[in-house]
């Protein structure tokens, strides 16, 4: 019978659960798959009079130490009481149903697995049974579902996490027939689908995570009882897990931006948690190069007003991510937390659906913890450099701008595009992406990245769209790639010919008090070349300057060498059908004509100011 009491659970735990858990991994070491360091045969667990559960993702030792963590860290108590003042009210919610948005059933996943994870986590540190009657519900709600719309096989692998998760952490509890009936969902809606491998595992981005991540939490948690299935769908998930792996080389710049790192990088913590703790290994996946530095790219991507560097697909904000809690912790770095600590305060996103792992795993600060650098500059297929003036400041100066090209999983045409904050305000900003659903239903092929995608006509996604260059108002090439070269510490050059079509490069430099953007393009004589900025600021416009104002805050930027004009673009309101609005939004646009000698130099510094006039 569980405790009431977080203390008495805890030596519970000590007692009770963590002999079966050396059983089930002394079992699991003599196996083919540890043994042979190769697929495995067989996964064998505990007796059913003692079975080896909870194994998934969370060791007793750290729930043991929740609460003495929470007694020394306020911020640990605060994120442990926001989840369970969010699993109270959500008591009064009638289970999720079968119901597509679209073609997916993804936010109906996603929901049950934050329930899943909400109403387990409650149950385990309180011992209050109504959390354990009500995650019952939810998960044998899910489990008479049709199927997890397996068309989408995204929806599978998160309903799969979410059922995985509640039926192992609360297994004890449940009766023979609930984990009959639970664990065949899993097998015949979830894992079975993925016996021998599923085409999303080969995949070279987010869905190959999210995908392998959970079909093997599904796997581990029905291991004693369907042992030959389970080993297959392990084989198969170490065969592939390497692949999507290998986006993060070799510095740690995630190509689907910083939105898709904390979606891909979650599942593939999830993944390594979860094989440490069923299995004893990660199969050496936390040595995959530029995993453990995604990390401070990720830290890096948030500006001092919280909001993300969100090129390509990716919004300004987001929830709490697991991922840079667990690489943060694996890394020995809690500092790079320091946004997230923020985020509990403000209480922020304290729901996502992964925050109890984030309170389970949070790791505690450390006075001989080294600082963080004032600048990232990595490579990759999205190479970028980013720069702040500090770290504890929010008014500091941040500043981002990448290279890379719109040939990549959820890839804009946002090759030399950049992002500025100032004073607390976010002067030059990135639209971000427009929703999936609103374009699909109309029958666009989103997701061709050929040239003649119907993709690049969608205004947020298009060159157009971002504070980048243009000519003749022609698109970015699709297939183009512009690489950065990092000059010195503040400084770096992004050529931008392979997708201009002609010879054209932006250095950016970067300084406490300023930053310079150059831009040296070789092209025709007549030639019109647009340099471009989104912003929500009010503009004031003269000959060779432009005046941005938020309140009382200024930024001023002065532009020089070739001459140009200056205006305003009010991009507000959609520029076709089926374009989303862009609130409060407009472009300040610079236009230059090339010389008789083909020649632009235009160079751009942005300075505080105060309003002339």
């Amino acid at each position: 019978m569980p405790p009431a009491k977080n203390e008495r659970h805890a030596e519970g735990a000590r007692g009770v659960l963590a002999p079966a858990r050396r059983r089930f991994l002394s079992a699991c070491a003599l196996s083919p798959l540890l043994a042979a360091c190769a697929a495995p045969n067989r996964v064998v667990a505990g007796s059913a009079s003692s079975p080896a559960h909870p194994r998934l993702l969370v060791t007793e030792a750290e729930w043991a130490s929740l609460p003495a963590r929470q007694r020394r860290d306020p911020d640990v108590a605060r994120l442990t009481a926001a989840i369970l003042a969010r699993a109270r009210s959500d008591l009064a919610k009638p289970p999720v149903e079968h119901r597509l948005q679209g073609r997916r059933l993804l936010g109906v996943s996603r929901e049950f697995l934050r329930r899943s994870l909400f109403w387990s986590f409650a149950w385990r540190i309180t011992g209050e049974r109504v959390y354990l009657e009500r995650a019952q519900k939810e998960m044998l709600a899910v489990a008479a579902f049709p199927d997890w719309n397996p068309a989408h096989f995204l929806d599978v692998a998160e309903m799969t996490a979410g059922l995985a998760i509640g039926y192992d952490w609360l297994y004890a509890e449940l009766s023979p027939a609930v984990r009959t009936t639970l664990r065949r969902a899993l097998v015949d809606k979830g894992i079975a689908q993925a016996r021998h491998g599923h085409k999303t595992f080969k995949a070279t981005h987010n869905w190959g995570q999210v995908c392998i991540g959970g079909m093997v939490l599904g796997a581990l948690a029905v291991a004693e009882d369907e042992p030959e299935l389970a080993a297959d769908v392990l084989a198969a998930a170490r065969r592939d897990a390497p692949i999507a792996l290998a986006a993060y080389g070799p510095d740690g710049v995630y190509p689907e931006g910083p939105s898709y790192w904390v979606y891909g990088t979650a599942y593939e913590v999830l993944l390594i948690a979860a094989l440490r703790t069923g299995l004893g290994t990660d199969w050496g996946l936390m040595a995959a190069p530029g995993l453990l530095e995604s990390a401070e790219f990720y830290a890096q991507s948030i500006g001092p007003s919280g909001q993300h560097f969100n090129f390509a697909d990716g919004g300004e904000t987001g929830g709490l991510p697991v991922a840079l809690v667990h690489l943060a912790r694996e890394r020995g770095q809690p500092k790079l937390l320091a946004a997230q600590r923020e985020r509990i305060r403000r209480n922020r996103g304290l729901t996502d659906r992964f925050a109890p792992l984030c309170a389970l795993w949070w790791p505690a600060e450390s006075d001989a913890e080294r600082e963080l650098p004032l600048q990232f500059i990595g490579q990759g297929k999205q190479p970028l450099a980013i720069w702040r003036a500090a770290w504890d400041d929010p008014l500091a100066l941040w500043f981002g701008i990448k290279g890379g090209g719109a040939n990549a999983n959820h890839g804009h045409m946002d090759a030399g595009s950049f992002v500025l904050e100032w004073g607390g305000g976010r002067w030059a900003k990135d639209l971000g992406a427009q929703d999936y659903d609103s374009l699909e239903r109309l029958g666009l092929d989103l997701w061709s990245m050929k040239p003649d995608s119907p993709r690049w006509q969608v205004f947020r996604l298009g060159s157009e769209a971002h504070n980048t260059l243009t000519l003749d108002g022609q698109p970015h090439s699709a297939t183009g790639m512009a690489t950065l070269t990092q000059l010195d510490a503040r400084c770096v050059e992004i050529d931008l010919g392979p997708v201009l079509g002609v010879p054209a490069r932006r250095v950016a430099r970067f300084s406490d008090a300023a930053v310079d953007i150059e831009d040296h393009i070789d092209v025709a004589p007549g030639r019109r070349v647009r340099w471009a900025m989104a912003t929500e600021a009010e503009l004031r416009l003269s000959a060779t300057t432009a005046q941005l104002a938020f309140g009382q805050q200024r930024l001023r930027l002065d532009f020089s060498g070739t001459p140009v004009t200056l205006s305003s673009l009010d991009i507000s309101l959609p520029r076709r059908s089926y374009d989303h609005p862009n609130p409060g939004t407009r472009q300040l646009i610079a236009t230059a004509v090339a010389p008789a000698d083909g020649r632009v130099r235009l160079t751009v510094r942005f300075r505080r100011a105060e309003v002339e006039g």
